[in-house]
């Protein structure tokens, strides 16, 4: 990055939409040394570009990127370094500028405390209503998702979330489930967590050939499976009761994307 900029032009650093890319983006700002009302970051180019602006493309540098983390972590705490994370994971496309200008808030040490307590901030308050988004739908992906075996043993489950939550949500049932394989695929971006029994799980690109081997395996599922699948369909059907269901109240604790992967919802 050219360190000669222009201090009375805006500088738009344009990140990469990833935890990695826009924690690197928060360290080129700094890198700056400039005030950070002149700084503006966003993920990928927009249609419509700032005039009188200098725009300048951040790759994303993993030893930049241990930096940043370490200081939130050490200044925030981890409960809110959490929270920026989850914020980033949304696709809201102004995500980047809201959690930079609340780190720099943060930073700043003129709050005491928890620094997403500030919710009269506006960048504040947006970077919590983007982590509470993403944290609600890990905790919904937490308790509906329905892992199925396969012919191989191995356990597979599907995921179409909104936000990019698939490394916290294998986290999770890596805690819970270490002595067994399974596969967790997120269908919205095309890609796999694969966790093998006992060892550290990975995440792998579906548009690879490994991917490609992967979402063929996962097509066989085994006849117990289907057999326990027809069974569990059974037992939701026959313990309902007409004259009480509410699809209203259903679909308050339950939104309807959620179901689609859901065997007590699918077709026989």
């Amino acid at each position: 990055m050219n360190k000669e900029t222009d201090c009375g032009q805006n500088q738009i650093l344009v990140c990469e939409d990833s935890m990695e890319g826009i924690f690197t983006g928060i360290y080129e700002a700094y890198a700056l040394r400039i005030p950070h009302e002149q700084i503006f970051l966003q993920v990928g180019l927009e249609g419509n570009l700032r005039l009188f602006a200098v725009y300048t493309e951040i790759m994303p540098d993993m030893e930049k990127v241990q930096k940043v983390m370490r200081t939130l972590r050490s200044r925030f705490g981890d409960k809110d370094y959490a929270s920026l994370c989850m914020a980033l994971t949304t696709s809201d496309r102004k995500k980047a500028q809201a959690v930079y200008k609340t780190v720099v808030w943060g930073l700043s040490g003129r709050y005491k405390g928890s620094i997403l307590n500030h919710l009269i901030d506006d960048n504040v308050r947006r970077t919590m209503e983007l982590a509470r988004e993403a944290g609600n739908e890990l905790h919904h992906y937490r308790e509906f998702l329905r892992f199925q075996e396969l012919e191989s043993g191995i356990l597979h489950a599907v995921t179409t979330p909104q936000c990019d939550i698939l490394p916290m949500l294998t986290t999770h049932f890596a805690d819970r489930l270490p002595m067994e394989n399974f596969i967790i695929y997120d269908e919205v971006r095309d890609y796999y967590a694969v966790h093998p029994a006992g060892r550290e799980w990975f995440l792998m690109s579906g548009g690879t050939k490994e991917g490609a081997r992967v979402k063929q395996v996962c097509k066989a599922e085994s006849n117990a499976e289907q057999y326990y699948q027809e069974l569990f369909r059974h037992f939701c059907h026959t313990i309902s009761i007409e004259e009480r269901k509410n699809l209203n109240l259903q679909r308050n604790m339950l939104a309807m994307r959620f179901r689609p992967n859901m065997v007590e919802f699918a077709e026989k």
